[in-house]
């Protein structure tokens, strides 16, 4: 021990003079006058002293390569310190050893008394093992004395409980009246017990019925404890053996109670109503119960209204599913009369509302058993409009129950209920829709198909007035989606979609023919292949677009035969059919919807602002259609600017002082379409710049032609006088050139104001003002523009 603590006390030296030889260092450090002022070797030793901040603090006025070596100067200091500290001690280390004597006798001594301990240890975890084992073991056989004696308790239950039953089953036999089931078998459960058993409570007083409906809420408990304790001892062979009397004393107490709750719905006393019914729940059988409701309350009455019903009008097709909402309301009357007080007392009770579905166990599957039996064309979806009104009155019979519940609660239940389940299966809603979008969409599409546009019918219910057939159609159609004879709530997303799909059909209609017009008039176009710059494209416009045609969108297709003024007839109806879409069909369709979420409402107005946009843009290639047909019979006039050069260079003809006489007929077919009524006000100004930028873009180019035309000639003609030396001929080839550039100039400001008197300012165009400046005097060129 000594000995150890001499070591201790050594490192502990040894680690204390390293300390003190750091300290000293740099004490010895700051006395010393060789090192740097800025060298401080104490800051090394601080409990905050960092290395990087204390570098990069010195690296600003001290280099790199002296701090260096200064440290490691510093370095081989410490060093040489540590060096003499050490070897002070050494002679003391080096003895240490020798000092430390009878260091193993030492060591026995201390571990004598520890084996001593460990063995102690040893047999008392023995003992404590010994005594763990066997009070484990004493458990085990008390748990098991106890599971036995469970089991045991439990089958003297079971017994006991049974016997109980039987002898409540007893007096249950011997309680109704005389002429009841007194002298039935010995569980009761024949049919003609059940018969004696109904005919005996029948003569029972309210009284006497009440004290009746009591004892079997009794029995009822106690077959409900019996039934438990044979779902909890199921795995024991007695419980095995006991079950089939078990499942005869239910089957008795249910024949029981099945002829006390009838005479109960026959007397209508709420006391004993109540009674049976939680005799019923007690054993888990409201099946039963909504069975005796169905057959004494609800069959007399649906039969007889269906009977009767086919007695005036046999139902057996399609044919007849009119007549349903008659049946319906006709049951729906019956009901009322029959279960209303009944309906009433059970689900105002939040213990029978839960655990009996009456109004779909009950009232909905006597329903449907009956209309599947007697009418069952009434759910063919072969007719449409049939199968709508019967649907219709379907809804509104099952709206007629739902309004027997009190409680959201019941509203859903009767929902979740396997009767509505099945009741809402027999309406095949798929059918009647495909159907209906066979009709709406069908209907359209013959519109669509035919060859020429045809006249649309005189509007009856005031709706907008439309030009052609295909857009009275679109609006239709959509009138027939939203109207109430033919939509359906069940089918909202359908019916919204088929809208959709008609207006984005009409739209495509248009469009597609559009491109065909517009790819037929380049194939005619390029098929000439005799003129350049256009020139084969100006002849003969609409007999080539005809022919054309044929390439693409099959010979004497409507949008090849279609004229100008039909087709800003046809921007009449889209434009018609837009207001009418905002106006009337989207508010319709928007009340029909009122009971969606507001982001379904709000997709909805996004799909039908995307539809009019498409809309929109079938009205717009519809114009361009018509500003390109326009410009084409302009340019065939505007062809004739070419005889201005022969005119001046074949004849003797003055200077020129007014315009040529075809100017004025260049936007004559422009003129002539404004004049009438196939466009609005709108359409017509954006037709009229159309048209005038397109005549002026091909003026510029025709007059570009015609001028450098000019210039090549009056070039060859120089060249053929200066060989001649003079000859005879007309006018000088630079004034004739003059003459030409001056028509040239007049008739470009007469084409400004016919296109002004067509409501365009062609000085905003710019196909014109190259044109001016083309043509004009030098004088005139860069002054502003004037008519």
């Amino acid at each position: 021990m000594p000995a150890q603590a001499g070591g201790s006390g050594a490192a502990a030296e040894g680690g204390a003079a390293v300390e003190a030889a750091t300290a000293e260092t740099a004490s010895l450090s700051l006395a010393d006058s060789s090192l740097p002022l800025w060298f401080k070797p104490e800051l090394f030793v601080g409990p905050e002293f960092n290395p990087v901040a204390y570098v990069a603090d010195l690296k600003r006025y001290v280099p790199l390569e002296t701090l260096s070596s200064e440290l490691h100067s510093h370095l081989d200091a410490l060093k040489s310190k540590l060096v003499e500290v050490v070897n002070e001690d050494y002679n003391d280390f080096v003895s240490l050893s020798t000092k430390l004597v009878n260091v193993d006798g030492s060591l026995a001594r201390m571990q004598r008394p520890l084996l001593e301990l460990q063995e102690k240890l040893e047999a008392v975890r023995s003992s404590v093992a010994g005594a763990s084992a066997e009070l484990q073991s004493g458990l085990a056989r008390r748990q098991a004395v106890a599971a036995a004696r469970a089991l045991l308790e439990l089958m003297q239950d079971t017994a006991h409980v049974m016997s109980k039953v039987d002898k409540l089953l007893g007096e249950v036999r011997a309680s109704p009246a005389p002429g009841g089931s007194a002298s039935s078998g010995t569980n009761g459960a024949s049919a003609g017990a059940k018969a004696g058993a109904a005919a005996g409570v029948a003569a029972l007083s309210p009284e006497e019925l009440e004290a009746h409906c009591r004892l079997l809420d009794r029995v009822a408990s106690e077959v409900s404890r019996l039934q438990f304790y044979a779902a909890k001892g199921g795995e024991l062979e007695f419980m095995r053996q006991l079950q089939p009397r078990i499942d005869a004393a239910a089957e008795a107490l249910q024949g029981y109670l099945d002829a006390a709750l009838a005479a109960t719905l026959q007397s209508q006393s709420p006391v004993a109503l109540s009674v049976c019914l939680h005799a019923y729940a007690a054993i888990t059988r409201p099946q039963a119960a909504e069975a005796v409701v169905r057959s004494t309350l609800v069959a007399p009455v649906v039969r007889q209204v269906v009977a009767g019903h086919k007695s005036r009008a046999p139902l057996a097709g399609p044919a007849s599913g009119g007549q349903l909402g008659e049946v319906l309301a006709a049951v729906s009357e019956g009901l009322k009369a029959q279960c209303a007080p009944f309906l009433e007392h059970t689900l105002s009770q939040p213990s029978t509302s839960q655990a009996f579905d009456f109004l779909g166990g009950s009232l909905l599957a006597e329903v449907l058993a009956a209309l599947n039996e007697g009418m069952p064309g009434v759910f063919s979806a072969g007719v449409p409009a049939h199968f709508h009104a019967n649907f219709q009155a379907a809804l509104r019979f099952i709206e007629a129950l739902e309004g027997y519940c009190t409680q959201q609660a019941q509203v859903e239940a009767f929902r979740g209920s396997a009767a509505y389940a099945a009741f809402m299966k027999r309406w095949n809603l798929s059918v009647y829709f495909s159907l209906r979008f066979q009709d709406i969409a069908g209907g359209l599409e013959g519109k669509l198909s035919t060859a020429a546009l045809q006249a649309a019918p005189a509007s009856k219910d005031g709706g907008p007035r439309f030009h052609w057939a295909p857009s009275a159609a679109v609006w239709a159609g959509l009138q027939r989606c939203a109207s109430p004879d033919v939509f359906l709530p069940q089918l909202a997303d359908k019916f919204v979609r088929l809208a959709l799909q008609l207006l984005a059909r009409y739209a495509a209609w248009i469009s597609t023919g559009m491109q065909q017009r517009a790819e037929a008039a380049e194939a005619a176009a390029a098929g000439v292949g005799g003129e350049a710059a256009g020139g084969g494209r100006e002849q003969q416009p609409q007999q080539q677009q005809a022919e054309g045609s044929s390439g693409s969108g099959g010979g004497g297709s409507w949008d090849s035969s279609a004229t100008p003024e039909q087709l800003a007839a046809l921007r009449q109806d889209i434009d018609s059919l837009l207001a009418a879409l905002l106006s009337s069909f989207v508010p319709q369709l928007s009340a029909l919807l009122a009971g969606l979420p507001a982001e379904a409402a709000e997709a909805v107005a996004s799909s039908f602002g995307e539809a009019s946009e498409q809309l929109e843009a079938a009205g717009q290639a519809l114009m361009g259609a018509v500003a390109e047909t326009l410009t084409e019979k302009s340019v065939v006039v505007l062809k004739q600017l070419r005889g201005i050069v022969a005119t001046f260079r074949m004849t003797n003809r003055a200077q020129p002082s007014r315009p040529s006489h075809y100017v004025s007929m260049i936007l004559a077919p422009l003129h002539q379409f404004l004049q009438g009524e196939a466009a609005s006000k709108l359409a017509r100004q954006q037709l009229a710049a159309a048209v005038a930028a397109g005549v002026s873009a091909r003026y510029l180019h025709l007059a570009d032609d015609t001028l450098s035309t000019v210039r090549k000639t009056e070039s060859s003609l120089k060249r053929l006088k200066a060989r001649q030396q003079g000859g005879e001929g007309g006018a000088a080839p630079a004034d004739t050139d003059k003459m030409i550039a001056l028509q040239l100039f007049l008739d470009v400001q007469e084409f400004g104001r016919q296109a002004k008197q067509a409501g365009v300012d062609a000085t905003q165009l710019e196909s014109y003002q190259q044109l001016w400046r083309m043509v004009a005097p030098d004088e005139q060129a860069a002054a502003p523009i004037s008519f």
